[in-house]
């Protein structure tokens, strides 16, 4: 009877002990497939982000082809009428519009360009001067929404530091190049001078903001990369390297 007893306890504490096991791997499956999600989701948030960039700038596009096919039947006939002020008015109104045309273009990439095009915006809107040294092929073998998690968390994440910054301190600067398969991303801000060594978010939205960084970590994985993360007290610096980018003929 005794040894019976033990024999049962025995099985009660590997059945338990399985058990354990099974709910551990199953919260880790869990886990993990909630990070893929997570993934996934902002991947096709940044797709989205380039399709309604790229429709938007078409619109622009069609809509100053229209404008401007009527505003030059209208110089046209000045011209024939011999009405130089009016003419000279005209010319003058349309140069203010064209200025004012969003035409900014930060690279030859067009997945890129539409990234930035929308996060500068944002930036610009803060205050905080952005410079650029970008020198990257106009197609890569590179997702797009690869591209949009690894650009977009990156400089959120700055434009987020710099708004911290008293005014007339705040700047986002971005230097991008491509030489024989690897692709240099660097990007630096200004911040407030504490440090922030465990690099833990400052962000309302911190869960949200601990997956960006995540994410950039994963993207950076996936082309056999490498991500580090240096605070200087009063800036703070970005720089990953992605290797094996074939570029698109």
């Amino acid at each position: 009877k005794s040894l019976l007893m033990c024999a049962s306890i025995v099985i009660s504490l590997v059945l338990t002990d399985y058990f354990m096991l099974y709910m551990m791997e199953r919260f880790n499956y869990l886990v993990q497939k909630q990070y893929e999600d997570a993934m996934y989701r902002e991947e096709m948030h940044y797709k989205d982000i380039y399709y309604e960039e790229a429709e938007k700038q078409n619109k622009e596009v069609q809509k100053l082809k229209h404008d401007m096919k009527h505003k030059l039947h209208e110089l046209y006939h000045l011209l024939e009428n011999s009405d130089g002020h009016e003419l000279s008015e005209k010319i003058g109104a349309m140069c203010i519009e064209f200025e004012q045309i969003d035409e900014k273009q930060y690279s030859d990439n067009p997945i890129v360009d539409s990234v930035l095009r929308i996060k500068f915006g944002r930036a610009k809107a803060r205050g905080i001067k952005v410079e650029t040294s970008i020198r990257i092929p106009k197609q890569m073998q590179l997702d797009h929404g690869d591209i949009g998690v690894l650009y977009g968390n990156l400089v959120d994440n700055a434009v987020e530091a710099c708004s911290k910054v008293p005014e007339g301190q705040r700047f986002v600067k971005i230097e991008n190049k491509y030489q024989s398969g690897i692709l240099l991303l660097v990007i630096t801000n200004s911040k407030t001078g504490k440090k922030n060594k465990s690099l833990k978010t400052t962000k309302k939205d911190n869960i949200r903001h601990g997956h960006g960084v995540q994410s950039v970590r994963k993207v950076v994985e996936k082309y056999n990369g490498t991500v580090s993360f240096t605070d200087k007290g009063d800036i703070f610096e970005v720089s990953a390297m992605l290797y094996g980018i074939e570029v698109k003929e």
